[in-house]
């Protein structure tokens, strides 16, 4: 893989490594995140400025439990 040249985040200006960006983002492949990190239009953020955002882009996991199964029927 070719060496990619860091971006700075788009709120507080820190410099971003393509390895740090690949390794923050483990569910992308190393060929579709070279992309995103090549494309003018997307503007990337650092960990801490992303999971800060106001608009919240990302969903937070929330974990229901059911299990019909374990329910006591009488």
């Amino acid at each position: 893989m070719q060496q990619l040249q860091p971006k700075e985040c788009g709120d507080c200006g820190r410099i971003i490594p393509f390895q740090i960006f690949l390794r923050d983002n483990p569910t992308i492949t190393a060929e579709r995140a070279q992309d995103l990190w090549e494309d003018p239009l997307i503007i990337t953020y650092c960990p801490e400025c992303f999971l800060n955002r106001p608009e919240r882009p990302y969903r937070r996991r929330r974990r229901y439990y059911y299990n019909d199964r374990l329910k006591i029927r009488k």
